[in-house]
C-alpha cells in the first residue's frame, strides 16, 4: 500500500523498539467530532485524518490513536478518485485490524431513525471484518486477538423509549447481515462476529441539555476506555509493527481484486465496481450543485432562516440519486445496487445536515426575539392574570419554531433530521427569560404572584413623635411649668423625698427633678395642693 498512515506509523514503531503500547482506533462518520470526543476521554490530542488514517502516538501514556477520516470519505471531494477511495477503505481496515480497542462513534436519532443508514454507515466496517477474517486465515484459521469495540451513542435520548440493551441488539443483528455477505472468505464459515468483536454499548446525552448525566457518564467511559488500553493489553512495539507489515501484506491487494478471485459471479464483482463508480461521479455533482446553498445559509448577516430551504434540499437529493440511477440502471435490482444508493443516500443527508442544524439555530433565535416582542405587550391591566399572559406568549413562540423546524426539513430526511433536542434548549432558554421577567416585574412592584394563605398578622407604625401625648418619659419639667400637686403626689413627696438641681442654659434656666435618698424634705407650706388650686379657680 502507498499509504502515507503505514509508512509513517512504521518509522515511529521501530523507533520504539520494545516499549509497549496500546492502540485505539477511532470510527464514525466524518466530520463527526469524533476525534475530539476521543482526545477528550484518552486526555490526548488526536489528529484529524482528512482522507486516510490519522496516528497519533502519545509516549508517555504509552497510547497510539488511530483516527480515521471518517465513513463517507472516499464520496468526499478529496477523495473521489477510485485510488483515493481504495486507500482510505484499505486504512480503516488496517486501523481497526491493528487496534486493541475500537471505538464507534454514532447518533441516537440517527442509528435509531433509518435503518438503511444505519447499514450504510455499518457497511464501511465490512473491508475492516474481512481483513480480521483473512489475518484469521494466515494463521491456521485461529482467530485474532478478540477486540473491544465500544458504541458510544452520542446525544442519547433516554425518554423515547429505546434501551442501550436494544441498541446493541441491533447493532449486533447489523454484524451478523454483515457477516453473510462474507462468506467468500474461509475464515467466516467457522468463526462468528462474537469471535473477533465484543461489543460494549456506551449512552451519552446531550452534553448542554443535560451536563449532570453527560459528565457522569464521559466519567465512566473514559475509566473504562483506561482500563481497556492499559498495560495489560498493551504490545510491544515490535509486535505492532509485525502485525503493521501483515495486514498491509494483505490489504495491498485490491479489494475488487480480491473479490474477483474469491467469488463466483463475476456479475457481482461488475456490479459492484459500477455501482461505487456512479454514486462516487453522482455525490460529486451534487458537490458542485449545492456549493450555492451552502453559501446562501452560510452568510454572517442572516437573521432568518432560508425560505426555499427543504425544497432546495429535496431537489438536489432527488436530482443526485435520479442520476445514479441512471448511470447504474444495467445493475439495478442487484444487491450492489441497492447497497450502493442507499449509502449515498446517507451522504446527502449526512452534507446538508450541518445546513439544516444552523437554519434550525437561525429559527431558534428567532423564536427567541418573538417571545421578547410578545412579552412587551404583556400588561397587568388586561383581563388574563401576568402568569396566564408570560405563559402564553412562550407557547406561542414555541409553536413558532416547531412550524418553522417542520418547514425547513426535506420530505426525504423525515425521520431522520429532528428538531427535538434545540427545541427542549429553547424552551430552557424561554422559561428563564420568563422566569426573570417575574422577577423584575415584582421588584416593581407590578406583579404579586398568587399565595395559596391569605396573611393575618398586622403591623401599624406613627411618623408622629407622641402620638398619644406626652409623659414623664419624655416630657421635661421645665421653670415654665405650673406647679400642680395632688393630695397622693403630697404623699408621695413626703414618703419620697425630691432633689431639685438648676442647670443654665441659653434659653434660660432649666429645672429637672429626680428622686433620690436622703434629699432635701419640703415643708407644707411650700407645698400647693392641687384641689385648693382647682377651688380658687
Amino acid at each position: 500500500s502507498g499509504s502515507h498512515f503505514v509508512s509513517s506509523l512504521s518509522a515511529q514503531l521501530q523507533r520504539l523498539g520494545e516499549t509497549e503500547l496500546s492502540t485505539v482506533a477511532c470510527l464514525g462518520a466524518r466530520n463527526s467530532g469524533k476525534g475530539s470526543l476521543l482526545g477528550k476521554l484518552l486526555g490526548t490530542s488526536v489528529e484529524d485524518g482528512e482522507v486516510g488514517v490519522a496516528a497519533t502516538l502519545d509516549e508517555d501514556r504509552r497510547v497510539a490513536v488511530l483516527n480515521t477520516a471518517g465513513f463517507g470519505a472516499h464520496l468526499n471531494a478529496q477523495a473521489a478518485s477510485e485510488e483515493g477511495a481504495s486507500h482510505a477503505s484499505q486504512d480503516t481496515a488496517m486501523a481497526v485490524a491493528l487496534s486493541d480497542v475500537l471505538v464507534f462513534n454514532v447518533f441516537f436519532r440517527e442509528f435509531v431513525s433509518d435503518a438503511n443508514d444505519a447499514c450504510g454507515f455499518l457497511a464501511e466496517l465490512r473491508p475492516a471484518v474481512e481483513l480480521l477474517l483473512r489475518v484469521a486465515g494466515e494463521q491456521g484459521g485461529k482467530p485474532p486477538a478478540k477486540r473491544k469495540l465500544f458504541l458510544v451513542v452520542r446525544d442519547y435520548e433516554k425518554d423515547e423509549g429505546v434501551s442501550p440493551e436494544q441498541i446493541e441488539a441491533r447493532f449486533s443483528a447489523l454484524l451478523d447481515a454483515m457477516w453473510a455477505s462474507l462468506s467468500h472468505v474461509p475464515a467466516a464459515a467457522t468463526l462468528q462476529p462474537s469471535d473477533l468483536i465484543d461489543v460494549h454499548v456506551e449512552t451519552l446525552p446531550h452534553a448542554k441539555l443535560e451536563a449532570a448525566g453527560f459528565s457522569s457518564a464521559a466519567d465512566e467511559l473514559k475509566t473504562k476506555l483506561s482500563k481497556a488500553a492499559s498495560a495489560d493489553a498493551a504490545l510491544p512495539a515490535s509486535q505492532v509493527l509485525a502485525m503493521l507489515n501483515l495486514v498491509n501484506r494483505l490489504a495491498a491487494r485490491s479489494l475488487a481484486a480480491a473479490d474477483a478471485a474469491a467469488s463466483a459471479d463475476p456479475a457481482e464483482l461488475a456490479a459492484t465496481t459500477a455501482c461505487s463508480r456512479a454514486a462516487t461521479d453522482a455525490f460529486d455533482e451534487f458537490v458542485a450543485s449545492s456549493a450555492s446553498l451552502h453559501a446562501r445559509v452560510k452568510q454572517r448577516d442572516r437573521r432568518m432562516p432560508l425560505d426555499d430551504f427543504a425544497s432546495e434540499s429535496s431537489a438536489l437529493i432527488r436530482a443526485t440519486l435520479q442520476a445514479y440511477d441512471d448511470r447504474a440502471r444495467v445493475h439495478n435490482g442487484t444487491a450492489a445496487f441497492d447497497l450502493r444508493r442507499a449509502y449515498l443516500r446517507s451522504s446527502l443527508l449526512a452534507d446538508l445536515r450541518p445546513l439544516y442544524g444552523e437554519s434550525i439555530q437561525l429559527a431558534v433565535k428567532a423564536a427567541i426575539v418573538d417571545f421578547a416582542r410578545r412579552s412587551a405587550n404583556i400588561s397587568t391591566a388586561a383581563g388574563m392574570s401576568f402568569d396566564a399572559q408570560v405563559q402564553a406568549a412562550v407557547d406561542q413562540a414555541a409553536t413558532g419554531f416547531r412550524m418553522a423546524a417542520a418547514a425547513l426539513c426535506p420530505p426525504e430526511a423525515a425521520g431522520v433530521w429532528t428538531s427535538l433536542l434545540e427545541e427542549r434548549m429553547l424552551l430552557q432558554e424561554l422559561q428563564s427569560m420568563s422566569a426573570e421577567m417575574v422577577r423584575r416585574a415584582q421588584l416593581h412592584g407590578l406583579y404579586m404572584p398568587p399565595a395559596p394563605r391569605v396573611p393575618t398578622g398586622v403591623s401599624l407604625h406613627w411618623l408622629h413623635p407622641n402620638p398619644f401625648g406626652k409623659d414623664m418619659r419624655t416630657d421635661q419639667l421645665t421653670a415654665s411649668d405650673r406647679l400642680a400637686y395632688s393630695e397622693r403626689a403630697k404623699q408621695l413627696l413626703r414618703s419620697s423625698p425630691m432633689k431639685l438641681r438648676a442647670s443654665g442654659s441659653t434659653g434660660g434656666s432649666k429645672v429637672t427633678a429626680s428622686a433620690f435618698s436622703g434629699g432635701i424634705k419640703l415643708s407644707d407650706e411650700d407645698l400647693v395642693i392641687k384641689e385648693e388650686r382647682r377651688r380658687r379657680r
